[in-house]
């Protein structure tokens, strides 16, 4: 029987930023008729109420599910400290995926100071470009300003973790970069850079397939590295021989036959998964539809998953899929996926 482990949730479409890679904070060219504007995101976001009810229907659903909040940027969001609060006392699993920014700060101070408890989770990219001398010196400057302020973050949040997304023009630095990062004790998090496969993928606006990481003897050293040593990296045992499986995007999650994975967007739809909305999942499903009348997966949501991943699904590489599927096939314990030894 199905059962969702990993949930993302799209907290908002809004963001400080306006990255060139992202298509999820804007319209883009090519969009499909079928995808509503960003006016549609800004006036039908979900409410506190929305949120907290959401998250009530799938702590029935699984109450060991891993909910990740991402955006846009999820601390523009006024009532975020709400959430978290109503996660705390509940003890739902969580963790923040912030861009970190210096404009940022003063919101995650707030955060801080306003939620019940300490935060549990708080996830943002580190870049390893301050080991590349080739790259400019606000881009250095800038990725250690975003090492230092996770360092800082150490204080008040129980569970640091640092996302890295491996390029081909960083992969060399993948190992000094997680001993660095293990050194501050904070956790890794590996990812790999992925394209838009078709326009209906509206969470990157990458499409240039020579961007892709493909298997090379440089990366099996750095990944080697990273196997016989003590360095902190997310569910490394399994994440690291499946990533390299599927390189450079190769991944069949197979959410259509087991829904271990799901996708909120931020109007309150189910989308197709977090890499692509979809056009049947959302049009057909709310969190509400996802479940019957004992809290498993309807057949409505089924179905209509099962259609979008046949008419757009070309694969991917997300790590948060291969995480999912690993505990879903394997039925084993969440408590490494959610960092439960540092959770208090």
């Amino acid at each position: 029987m199905s059962k969702i482990r990993i949930v993302n949730w799209l907290l908002t479409r809004r963001c400080n930023l306006k990255c060139d890679y992202c298509a999820i904070v804007k319209d883009y060219e090519g969009m499909p008729e079928e995808y509503p504007s960003m006016s549609h995101y800004k006036k039908n976001e979900m409410t506190t109420t929305d949120v907290i009810g959401g998250l009530f229907h799938f702590q029935k659903h699984n109450p060991d599910a891993f909910h990740i909040f991402y955006g846009g940027e999820p601390l523009l969001r006024k009532d975020l400290a709400t959430i978290i609060s109503f996660c705390n006392r509940e003890n739902i699993h969580y963790t923040i995926i912030s861009n970190n920014t210096n404009e940022i700060q003063p919101l995650i101070k707030k955060l801080r100071d306003n939620v019940e408890g300490k935060i549990k989770g708080f996830t943002a990219s580190v870049d390893p470009v301050f080991f590349d001398t080739d790259q400019s010196e606000d881009r250095v400057r800038k990725s250690l300003q975003g090492f230092e302020s996770l360092k800082e973050m150490k204080k008040d949040v129980e569970d640091v973790v640092a996302e890295i997304t491996v390029m081909k023009h960083n992969q060399q630095h993948l190992y000094r970069l997680v001993k660095l990062l293990t050194e501050s004790e904070i956790n890794s998090d590996i990812t790999f850079v992925d394209i838009a496969k078709s326009p209906y993928y509206d969470f990157s606006n990458i499409y240039e397939r020579e961007l892709l990481v493909d298997p090379s003897a440089m990366l099996a050293k750095q990944f080697q590295k990273l196997n016989d040593e003590d360095v902190d990296v997310h569910m490394k045992d399994v994440l690291l021989p499946a990533m390299w499986d599927n390189l450079p995007s190769n991944m069949d999650c197979e959410i259509d036959k087991n829904l271990h994975n799901t996708s909120v967007d931020a109007d309150g739809t189910i989308r197709l998964c977090l890499r692509i909305r979809g056009v049947s999942t959302p049009k057909l499903v709310k969190i509400k539809d996802l479940f019957d009348s004992k809290y498993n997966i309807s057949a409505i949501a089924h179905a209509a998953i099962k259609r979008d991943k046949e008419d757009y699904c070309k694969l991917c590489n997300h790590t948060c899929h291969i995480m999912s599927k690993y505990i879903d096939q394997n039925n084993t314990s969440p408590d490494d996926l959610v960092h439960l030894d540092r959770r208090k």
